[in-house]
């Protein structure tokens, strides 16, 4: 499976790839809003995790983009926080988001949400 994870920390993104890589899927990643977005349009992934918190671009805006792309509206889209409130957790669901997860990130919930 190809997986695309958007976060503008790097440790992050390091972390989540090697959970994705070890799971035996493929990893892209991006470090903006607007890359991942052009990423995703680019590589058509079969599941996006996406940080709520960034700079320019903030994951609910990056995933309302890919959700309205017509090459790319079936794509599953988890969002990832630090901090996962009610909120939160209603936005994701309102942009059709498969779930949150929290972050630090937990391999064996990555993977189930992968796998889901």
């Amino acid at each position: 499976m190809k997986v695309l994870i958007i976060d503008d920390d790097s440790m992050m993104l390091r972390m989540a790839s090697f959970i994705v890589k070890k799971a035996g899927h493929e990893a892209l990643t991006a470090q903006s809003g607007e890359e991942g977005v052009a990423l995703a349009r680019s590589s058509r992934p079969d599941i996006v995790f996406i940080d709520v918190e960034m700079l320019v671009m903030d994951g609910f805006a990056a995933a309302e983009q890919i959700k309205s792309d017509d090459t790319l509206s079936g794509t599953r889209i988890c969002m990832m926080s630090g901090t996962v409130t009610d909120e939160v957790v209603a936005r994701a669901k309102q942009l059709g988001a498969v779930g949150v997860t929290g972050k630090p990130l937990n391999a064996g919930e990555i993977i189930n949400i992968i796998n889901g």
